[in-house]
């Protein structure tokens, strides 16, 4: 082919795709141009110090959406940091939202977008001098658009810190809430659980615990910090700040275990920079006693009485069982018991052997106790334990406060004042009267109503509440009404026991019981 041929085909094919780039669509797609992108990302400064004092640095970022129907934009952008090459501790991941719902709440639209996170600075590290780094930023929109962004930037930021050479510290390490001192082994082995509260100035990474046991067996258990998203747990305890967690930690105890008391022997703690520090015979926790009953024992746990009357005063009754093995006699005996009281600890031996405990019902407000834990020691230390309190099945006691069924009994009732002028009935805070009810041991009273009728059975005033029984028989109770009108009035009441039996009296119509010693009419005059 000619020059000048091959040279014009060159200028024919340039115009063409010249006109073929005017002429595409506007906003068609190509490979060379996503929908998503991340236009700007930068710390507000490239540089800091925090050898003296934290600081709080600003990183914000741009996002652009060329999908015009989307109206969501959310991502999460993640930091590293390193010394030289080399990276170093844990990654940041920091999640970002257009709406709410994520740490970093955006501006704008969706099709751009601005976010900025305050980036408190870690003041310590493995090196003086690291870097902090944007190293990826993912995207997402409404309408199925989503894309990685890696190194985006550069986004860096370089930390003149101090130098982490101190492991974790173990601020508090106790026993778990809800883990007894005492633990029932029925031979399949036991679960014993403890808490710890760790600070690190870096961040705590990994921990083991080690328990000391009876014939110098140790056992031990692992814990760690994992991260997952802008969260941290451990053992499934969450934290927000690596640097000072929680961390549940349990230890099994394996079957076939002797009886005896575990105690924490030994903490080792790892920070992410790989400092460490050991603990022994760390203070906090309390040990804990493990025992299968296999040198004393008990059977045939009874109460005396199941059922007691302690509506207006205490009332005992007592546990009894038949101890066995006791080295040295049966020293003390320790109920856990609900809404009731253990007067003394100190077994009662009965002439058949069989020990008895009393226990005490306080007075009406209580109507049932249970005895979920029994704890027997012997002369030599040697314990027993019984009930859910220690992890053994119900021993199924419960104390029960005897029914009352019985309606309160009104033997007598009397107004205050028989006739009242229509100013007076106006003036009163109410009408008095005074009514006399049967004594027994049952259920005091506790509260009245009172409603007062005129002649055609119209109620015209009432009054109810509570009422404090001293044990006398006798009340002091009152209606309320408006200015009366002259006629006859008659005072027709009800009354209330703490077992919630209700009684009438005198009501219209035959209502109710009629008292013993006449209803209760008065009479209202002219002023």
């Amino acid at each position: 082919m000619k020059p000048w041929r091959l040279r014009a085909l060159v200028t024919t094919v340039a115009t063409a795709a010249v006109a073929l780039s005017i002429t595409a669509p506007a906003g068609a797609a190509t490979a060379a141009t996503p929908v998503l992108e991340v236009t700007s990302i930068a710390f507000d400064r490239t540089q800091v110090d925090v050898t003296q004092d934290y600081a709080s640095v600003a990183l914000t970022w741009t996002i652009t959406d060329r999908a015009t129907k989307a109206r969501k934009i959310n991502g999460a952008v993640e930091l590293r940091q390193f010394a030289g090459d080399q990276q170093v501790g844990q990654p940041r991941t920091v999640s970002y939202d257009l709406d709410w719902g994520a740490e970093v709440h955006g501006s704008g639209t969706a099709q751009e977008s601005t976010y900025s996170f305050d980036f408190v600075v870690p003041r310590y590290s493995s090196a003086a001098e690291t870097v902090w780094r944007v190293t990826k930023v993912t995207i997402a929109d409404d309408v199925a658009h989503a894309r990685t962004v890696r190194d985006p930037g550069p986004a860096a930021l370089a930390v003149t810190q101090l130098v982490d050479t101190e492991g974790p510290v173990a601020e508090q390490l106790y026993l778990d809430f809800g883990q007894p001192r005492e633990v029932y082994d029925d031979g399949s082995g036991v679960t014993l659980r403890y808490r710890t509260q760790l600070t690190d100035e870096s961040g705590f990474k990994r921990g083991k615990l080690t328990l000391a046991g009876p014939g110098g067996v140790r056992l031990s258990s692992t814990f760690q910090l994992v991260q997952s998203g802008s969260q941290w747990s451990c053992n499934g305890d969450v934290s927000y700040d690596p640097t000072w967690v929680g961390c549940t930690v349990p230890i099994a105890v394996p079957a076939g275990s002797a009886s005896g008391t575990w105690r924490v022997a030994r903490v080792d703690l790892t920070d992410l920079w790989g400092n460490t520090r050991t603990i022994t015979s760390p203070e906090g926790p309390a040990p804990v006693q493990v025992t299968r009953n296999d040198v004393v024992s008990a059977t045939d746990f009874a109460l005396t009485e199941s059922q007691v009357n302690n509506w207006r005063k205490p009332a005992s009754t007592a546990l009894t069982f038949t101890p066995h093995g006791a080295v040295r006699g049966l020293a003390s005996v320790d109920l856990d018991l609900s809404r009731c009281s253990q007067p003394s600890h100190t077994p009662v031996v009965r002439a058949d052997g069989s020990i008895s405990v009393e226990i005490v019902l306080q007075s009406s407000w209580v109507s049932s106790c249970e005895i979920n834990g029994v704890k027997l020691t012997d002369g030599a230390g040697n314990i027993a334990l019984y009930g859910t309190t220690y992890g053994a099945s119900d021993l199924g006691l419960t104390v029960a406060r005897v029914p009352d069924e019985k309606t309160p009994v009104v033997l007598s009732a009397k107004l205050s004042k028989e006739t009242w002028t229509s100013q007076e009935t106006e003036d009163a805070w109410g009408l008095g009267f005074d009514v006399t009810v049967e004594v027994d041991d049952f259920a005091p009273i506790s509260g009245y109503s009172a409603t007062i009728y005129d002649s055609e059975g119209v109620s015209r005033g009432g009054m109810y509440g509570g009422q404090s029984d001293d044990g006398t028989g006798v009340f002091h109770l009152a209606v309320s009404t408006g200015r009366l009108a002259p006629g006859r009035y008659t005072i027709g009441f009800s009354l209330t026991d703490e077992a919630g039996n209700s009684s009438s009296w005198s009501y219209p119509n035959n209502a109710g019981n009629p008292i013993p010693t006449g209803p209760l009419v008065l009479t209202v005059v002219a002023d």
